[in-house]
């Protein structure tokens, strides 16, 4: 963070190319490779040194997009996971550096996932609006990027069952029908509100059982099936 913006941009860069220099590397060893996912866009962006962390990102995003041309790389776009505190940037006046960032962002995009991590608890609707407000702020930007962004904002959930800090999920202990039906009310909702579509994160843990995977894309495919 103390480098100046050019030098933070190139290391951000180098930082995304060697991201889409494993893609590649995969890819001649015959590994199929669809998209590439980047977790995240961090807080950070929204916070005190909130300009040098875009920066930074900003290079990331471009490495990711365009890798390197001397190996043949070309734009390719992936899904760009991002904490809803790090998305509040959307409320700042845009100056160059942020038409640079929401540029970069929106070129490098082929879905921006909201990281809608909610505890389980509660009325499942209330929550909906409540997490929404993020997709909200994008679309009622002037900025014509930020508003594409919101038509492609996908909503984050995790399976609920590992409880660790800024996952949410099942902090009430609830039986797994409850689970169930308090998710399946909540992907309902935001599928009414107007949603590119549903992801799962973190299968891992107590999240990684078969049932538990089961549970929860039955759940998130319901508000597909709801928004088709």
């Amino acid at each position: 963070m103390r480098l100046p913006a050019r030098e933070r941009l190139a290391w951000g860069r180098e930082l995304g190319r060697r991201f889409r220099d494993e893609v590649r590397l995969a890819e001649t060893e015959q590994v199929r490779v669809d998209a590439w996912q980047l977790d995240e866009l961090v807080s950070e962006l929204s916070g005190a040194q909130g300009r040098q962390w875009r920066e930074l990102t900003r290079g990331v995003l471009h490495g990711l997009n365009f890798g390197r041309l001397e190996f043949g790389d070309g734009p390719r776009i992936g899904f760009v996971w991002a904490s809803l505190h790090a998305l509040r940037i959307a409320s700042l006046a845009v100056d160059a550096e942020l038409r640079a960032f929401w540029r970069a962002l929106d070129a490098a995009s082929f879905a921006l996932v909201g990281e809608e991590y909610t505890p389980f608890t509660g009325n499942p609707d209330v929550r909906a609006r409540e997490y929404a407000s993020t997709q909200r702020l994008l679309a009622s930007s002037r900025g014509e990027i930020r508003r594409r962004l919101a038509a492609r904002y996908v909503v984050g959930m995790t399976p609920g069952w590992h409880l660790a800090r800024g996952l949410g999920g099942n902090v009430a202990n609830l039986p797994r029908a409850e689970v169930n039906r308090w998710r399946a009310k909540y992907v309902d909702e935001r599928a009414r509100q107007g949603v590119a579509g549903f992801a799962a994160y973190h299968f891992r843990f107590e999240n990684s059982s078969e049932q538990v995977m089961k549970d929860t894309l039955a759940g998130l495919a319901r508000g597909l099936d709801t928004k088709a």
